[in-house]
């Protein structure tokens, strides 16, 4: 009994020092101390990529952050999983999110239940905007020409798409300014697919960002509008759509994002280092390689931004939105009770009367150690190390270990595996624990 006490008072007092870890590291200003993760939700080599890893060699190489930040690309389900991976990591500023307006076009396509309400957001550091593009030959001299085509012939005009991105919202909001135009929506994916599907006729019209667009403009592709509120330099000769008459602007920003209870002075630290890069000539200069404007807003400047954004893709949205359930409450609840009737099947069928009592003894306590070893993690917020140091002597307590020695020893293994695992997998496999 005594033994059960000591380990539970391990449990209580590992909770209590992680949850003034965070705190206590923020206040004192030694945060970061270890490498911050940034997610992107995409593959190698895309936009979104490619910008957070210019800012990622700027922070490195002008030395703004005592720790580096490390880049784990998560594609997948149009950015949905790298998001709700950051959504659910631990709200200490070491995993934040690098995601577009993918975002809100997740959450107004019925992608997901949520959007940046989930999220803290940290900054926005750049913006570019959408190209409409036909081919080359094609008959369309402008977007007013494409667009009086789609109200004649409802569903003739081609536009191609990634569904449920940004691109697949410029859709919506050229059908919205023209009044009467509808096209037909064709899934056709990202920048290089939708080039290839425009030149080979598959479909009549699609957007690029415009960083996409130069690198396509000797290929057969022919931009119409550019959707933004002004004509970009380096394309005299495209018109806004604004100038046409339509009034669409789609601005292309890179957010940054923290889970949503992360602490303020966590944020601020990040927003002070993205803002110092950003006024460096090395990040400024690669931005205009890659035709991209600078910007840079947080605090109230942000909030106000992203509820101007979030207004303008509700007006649009592909669903009625009114917070659509999380099914990953429903699904664990159905697995918890499929397990229990498997396995009290099993030891019904399994299990002789007069060993029963034991087994059930020992399995229930293994079950409830189990529990707990997860929920301190999951919901009170105790450390990975902590957790599993109390947990493998409490396990061999319940399975029967009665000396004192053999307390020790899988106390001490359970130390030695905590800080090994721990090392193994946040400094080498690069993976979140808590």
């Amino acid at each position: 009994m005594r033994l059960l006490k000591s380990v539970f008072s391990i449990v209580a007092i590992a909770l209590v020092l992680t949850s003034c870890d965070d705190s206590r590291e923020v206040s004192e200003g030694v945060f970061p101390r270890k490498p911050i993760k940034v997610v992107v939700p995409f593959g190698p080599g895309g936009d979104s990529d490619t910008f957070a890893r210019i800012m990622q060699k700027t922070i490195r190489d002008h030395e703004l952050l005592p720790e580096p930040l490390v880049i784990l690309n998560i594609p997948g389900a149009g950015g949905t999983i790298g998001s709700r991976r950051v959504r659910d990591a631990a709200p200490d500023g070491y995993t934040i999110l690098n995601l577009h307006e993918g975002i809100l076009t997740s959450k107004y396509a019925g992608r997901v239940s949520y959007g940046p309400e989930a999220f803290h957001p940290i900054a926005a550091t750049a913006m570019s905007n959408l190209v409409i593009c036909v081919r080359e030959d094609s008959p369309f001299e402008n977007l007013r020409d494409v667009l009086e085509a789609a109200a004649e012939k409802p569903d003739a005009i081609l536009f191609g798409m990634a569904q449920g991105t940004p691109t697949h919202f410029a859709g919506r909001r050229l059908e919205k300014a023209g009044g009467e135009v509808r096209f037909r929506m064709v899934a056709s994916g990202g920048g290089a697919k939708r080039r290839n599907d425009l030149v080979g006729e598959h479909v009549d019209v699609t957007p690029f960002s415009l960083s996409e667009y130069m690198g396509f403009e000797e290929s057969g592709v022919r931009a119409v509008a550019y959707l933004a509120a002004e004509r970009h330099p380096e394309l005299p000769e495209v018109p806004t759509a604004r100038e046409l008459g339509y009034e669409v602007v789609m601005p292309h920003v890179h957010y940054w994002w923290a889970p949503k209870s992360t602490p303020d002075a966590a944020v601020e630290k990040i927003a002070d280092v993205l803002e110092a890069a950003m006024k460096t000539d090395y990040l400024r200069g690669k931005l205009a390689e890659t035709k991209t404007e600078p910007l840079f807003l947080r605090g109230a400047a942000l909030e106000n931004h992203l509820v101007e954004r979030e207004g303008e893709f509700q007006d649009i949205a592909l669903v009625s939105y009114q917070g659509l359930p999380d099914p990953v409450m429903p699904m664990l609840v159905i697995v918890v009770v499929l397990g229990g009737v498997i396995a009290f099947r099993w030891f019904k069928g399994r299990v002789s009367s007069v060993s029963a009592p034991v087994v059930w003894r020992h399995g229930a306590l293994s079950c409830l150690v189990l529990t707990l070893y997860v929920i301190s993690m999951q919901v009170a917020g105790v450390s990975y190390i902590f957790a599993t140091m109390a947990f493998i002597p409490a396990l061999a307590f319940v399975g029967g270990a009665r000396s004192k020695r053999s307390i020790a020893t899988m106390a001490v293994l359970g130390m030695v595996l905590a800080c090994a695992c721990f090392f193994i997998f946040t400094k080498v496999l690069v993976i979140d624990l808590p």
